[in-house]
């Protein structure tokens, strides 16, 4: 009992006073290009309304509402004054198709990425299937999370055999992605998880939001250890805290 009140008042502790690390931290984006997804609201939001005050030479804002994205827009520039290309583009997660185009957009328009801050996500108690076949958060938080993530990858590779913008800020590019380890599997998963997940009777409603997102870690330190992955540092946040090297790409996971 005394363990289980000690873990539950610094959770929530952590939750509603803890000022987030790293806050008061400022780097040299001179140069760079970001992008964000779910940028236009939460914790996409404030992670692009950071990088607009560090002024990159472009920050994209990945978002499914381009009308909500506009909004984004005008007040991360009347906030912190960025004087860069801040670009508003349609990505809409539950759909495989917009998620290629996305990253096809990307990889033919952008001539580099300096750190792809792969966070959108859907948090919901309703069952819905997605027009790809599958229940609907799973494919937001886990599906196209993963497939925009190994998408990416080539883009960023290509920009660890570029120039750094700032000779005195030099750092690998980033491959940010959200995650948990609060997570329980359901006890009828069989043999196929993701079956399971997208299955109304079999999933449970409670911990499928969680669920989906520990997936995310697992398929993070994969995307660590691809030859494709070397010189760029893959990042997974949660609340949790856990480093890990991999064999050719940089594994750490960060406490958020």
């Amino acid at each position: 009992m005394g363990q289980t009140f000690s873990f539950a008042r610094k959770f929530y502790g952590d939750q509603f006073f803890a000022k987030p690390r790293g806050a008061d931290t400022y780097s040299d984006l001179t140069g760079r290009t970001f992008l964000v997804t779910g940028s236009n609201t939460g914790i996409g939001f404030a992670l692009a309304t950071h990088l607009a005050r560090l002024q990159p030479a472009q920050l994209i804002l990945a978002v499914r509402d381009l009308k909500k994205g506009e909004t984004a827009k005008e007040f991360i520039i009347a906030q912190t004054g960025f004087k860069g290309a801040l670009e508003v583009w349609e990505l809409d997660m539950a759909d495989f198709a917009s998620v290629k185009r996305f990253a096809e957009r990307a990889n033919t328009t952008l001539e580099r990425l300096d750190g792809a801050n792969i966070n959108a996500g859907v948090h919901t108690w309703s069952w819905a299937m997605s027009a790809d076949g599958w229940e609907r958060m799973l494919q937001v938080n886990t599906l196209s999370t993963g497939l925009l993530a190994l998408l990416l990858l080539p883009l960023l590779q290509a920009t660890t055999a570029l120039p750094s913008p700032h000779p005195d800020a030099a750092y690998p590019p980033h491959l940010t992605i959200t995650g948990t380890f609060l997570a329980k599997w359901p006890e009828k998963s069989g043999e196929n998880l993701l079956e399971t997940l997208s299955s109304e009777s079999k999933s449970d409603s409670k911990g499928r939001y969680y669920n989906t997102k520990l997936f995310n870690w697992y398929f993070t330190r994969e995307i660590a250890d691809l030859p494709q992955a070397k010189g760029i540092v893959v990042n997974a946040l949660s609340t949790q805290i856990f480093v890990r090297v991999g064999s050719h790409g940089t594994f750490r996971s960060r406490r958020l």
